[in-house]
């Protein structure tokens, strides 16, 4: 009985110290409140307008609205330890999305007739050029191979 209790002891200890290893190296993103309202121009993933990006206090994440009407994913993450959404500090992420491709293997519009449809995943990321945000979206199919589909972007102005 000794034995069995030693053993349940230390796999205890085992599955604590894993637990703390893992909240310890989770990251910190040590800001205020973030809520920056973006003019989008020159999308090719959908149409312009604008956007809002949001993250709460010392959130890693960041949340959208007014995104998906766009073309962008609805939710992401930042890039660094901080989240400076007007520098670009962010990116968005769509894990699950429906592309169709005409027969030239380009995309086409869902309503453009003969098209094969590919589930794909997208994922946007954003250089910082001048006070302009240059956006880049890029869709992989969602299965073991990640070939690259689609690409698109726009240009986002802080308002």
């Amino acid at each position: 009985m000794k034995p069995l209790l030693r053993n349940l002891a230390s796999v205890a200890v085992l599955a604590t110290t894993g637990l703390l290893l893992l909240a310890d190296s989770s990251r910190k993103c040590e800001h205020g409140t973030r809520d920056v309202t973006f003019d989008v121009t020159g999308n090719t993933c959908g149409s312009n307008g604008t956007f809002r990006v949001l993250s709460g206090e010392d959130a890693c994440e960041i949340t959208t609205q007014g995104a998906s009407a766009l073309g962008f994913p609805e939710f992401g993450d930042s890039t660094r330890d901080s989240v400076d959404i007007p520098k670009g500090e962010w990116s968005l992420h769509d894990p699950s999305l429906t592309v169709h491709l005409g027969a030239d293997g380009g995309v086409v519009r869902p309503d453009a007739g003969s098209s094969t449809s590919v589930q794909a995943n997208r994922h946007c990321e954003n250089e910082l050029d001048g006070n302009t945000l240059v956006l880049t979206c890029i869709d992989r199919r969602d299965d073991l191979s990640g070939v690259e589909v689609a690409r698109c972007g726009a240009k986002l102005t802080p308002r």
